[in-house]
């Protein structure tokens, strides 16, 4: 039994030494996914994870103080070029 409502689902067949499996592919209402044998037990599932967008702004923050960091490094070569 599928224990969650779902929105999708696609059945294939996995040949396999000449033996064929049956397989669900299940859509959730969340929008991750399970592949179920023909049982209904679990082989496989994956979720999406949305980042936050403060999750976001964070990660561009910090990757931006890097790069600031590396292409505005003090020269040595008395006013030249930094390149």
């Amino acid at each position: 039994m599928i224990p969650r409502p779902f929105k999708k689902i696609q059945k294939f067949d996995l040949i396999e030494n000449d033996e064929v499996i049956h397989l669900f592919k299940i859509t959730h209402l969340d929008n991750s996914t399970g592949v179920y044998d023909n049982k209904g037990n679990l082989v496989m599932r994956s979720k999406i994870v949305h980042l936050l967008p403060k999750e976001i702004l964070d990660k561009a923050n910090a990757l931006g103080k890097k790069m600031d960091e590396t292409f505005n490094k003090p020269n040595n070569n008395n006013g030249g070029n930094n390149g």
